[in-house]
């Protein structure tokens, strides 16, 4: 008897936890938000003005469907929190936006830096909905397991986001690479393992928007010197491959190691 009581809670709170909690991410259902169709995207949200305002994410799924060269595996879903209680209740995070098993969850204060015009929402969903489609062609863990420097700078890439708002601009990363300021993109980590070396002695300020804006300039000189179709090729074997192996993916993509192309970037910004 106790057991079964046991077992029925355990269950309840599953429930639970999976409608209104930490798991609503990977909820089949959902419960308390007003649902709004935009074509090629959905938008759950609580009557918030931006609902109505977000028509030119069609555009943003066309785009980061030509840029990554993979489609989305469903429409993208893009939840406006009421409040950022909720938001901490649904996703855990205190980041302005989170995406979670190719949801994208967007905070009041998010929506309120918006309207201020403290940050442009477009780049930044932009910038999101590219974790978005990554995530939809990947399982969980492995997604967990990607390096963390190859996620945002594809991202910061893919919403042209290297020198907007706090984010530096390319001169400033390629100067400061040429002094030596960089952060090897290893050292970035994972969402499992965190960061290490040079991510945590960079001496810089504001480290986190220069690495964005530096893994953002790796990835566009991998992108330009080698052709966008390269890139794409290195993405899809990334996310389709039976093993995880980044410098794998990447070497049967380029012909040529990871750490040969950085190097070269490297370079690249002595002769600037």
């Amino acid at each position: 008897m106790v057991a079964a009581v046991a077992v029925a809670a355990l269950a309840l709170f599953g429930v639970y936890e999976l409608v209104f909690g930490r798991l609503f991410p990977f909820s089949p259902v959902v419960v308390g938000f007003s649902r709004q169709e935009h074509g090629s995207f959905v938008v759950y949200h609580h009557g918030q003005p931006e609902s109505s305002q977000l028509s030119y994410l069609s555009d943003v799924v066309a785009v980061e469907e030509d840029y990554h060269g993979m489609p989305f595996r469903s429409e993208p879903e893009i939840f406006l929190c009421r409040d950022d209680r909720e938001y901490h209740r649904l996703t855990g995070g205190r980041a302005r936006f989170i995406a979670i098993n190719g949801r994208l969850f967007v905070s009041k204060r998010a929506q309120e830096d918006a309207r201020q015009g403290r940050i442009d929402l477009r780049t930044y969903l932009t910038h999101e909905m590219s974790h978005c489609l990554l995530q939809q062609h990947m399982s969980i863990l492995r997604s967990l397991k990607v390096p963390r420097w190859l996620l945002e700078g594809t991202a910061m890439d893919c919403a042209g986001q290297v020198g907007v708002g706090i984010y530096p601009d390319r001169s400033r990363v390629y100067d400061a690479v040429a002094r030596g300021v960089f952060c090897e993109p290893a050292d970035f980590g994972t969402v499992l393992d965190g960061e290490k070396g040079t991510a945590l002695s960079c001496p810089i300020e504001n480290r986190t928007a220069f690495f964005y804006s530096e893994f953002g300039c790796l990835v566009e000189f991998l992108r330009s010197s080698h052709g966008a179709q390269r890139y794409q090729a290195f993405l899809k074997d990334l996310v389709e491959s039976r093993t995880l192996n980044v410098e794998k993916s990447f070497e049967e993509a380029y012909g040529t190691t990871l750490g040969d192309e950085i190097a070269r970037f490297k370079n690249e910004t002595q002769r600037r």
